[in-house]
């Protein structure tokens, strides 16, 4: 049993390290795509109009990616300020607060995966190409989006397991106290 863990671990790992990488690899290429197209537009008054498109293209790319990366590092998934003010210093409430949202959060990754699974399977049964760069080919967005929400489940259902065993840990009666 401890080499399936190992190895669900070193898989797990490797997800998360890819996500980094493709994460800032696409922020880095948008970020360059913009700033050459701004350039060529109003610095060399020479409109590259494909530049914009890829842009558009890399930006939701690397945006899907870059949600299972902040799932997992669970970010943007509470809402922290109330999370902070209406349980400061009650564990338990804390503790339910937490496997609460990440439990909605699964119901709703579920909601949306099969119609993932339906636009990645026509994505890739019928693939679309760009209007202004006719070569490149846009069904891979799609197919993007139906992977980034099943790493987004996994990274919850693994977020959910350690949430709900705080959960269960918080409310066990405590061996020290007896009951009179």
């Amino acid at each position: 049993m401890s080499y399936v863990r190992l190895a669900l671990k070193r898989i797990l790992h490797g997800a998360e390290v890819t996500e980094v990488i493709v994460g800032t690899a696409g922020l880095i290429a948008t970020t360059l795509l913009v700033f050459a197209d701004v350039v060529n537009r109003y610095w060399l008054h020479f409109e590259i109009m494909w530049f914009r498109d890829l842009a558009l293209y890399l930006f939701i790319f690397f945006m899907l990616v870059a949600a299972a990366y902040a799932t997992w590092r669970e970010g943007h998934i509470a809402v922290d300020y109330f999370h902070d003010r209406a349980f400061k210093g009650k564990p338990r409430r804390i503790a339910t607060h937490r496997a609460s949202i990440v439990v909605i959060s699964i119901a709703l990754a579920c909601v949306f995966l099969p119609t993932g699974y339906k636009f990645m399977l026509r994505a890739i049964k019928y693939p679309e190409y760009g209007t202004l760069v006719r070569w490149f080919n846009t069904s891979w967005l799609q197919i993007t989006l139906f992977v980034a929400l099943a790493l987004v489940l996994v990274h919850l259902l693994i977020i959910a397991r350690r949430d709900i065993g705080d959960v269960i840990t918080n409310y066990r009666p405590r061996s020290g106290r007896q009951k009179a």
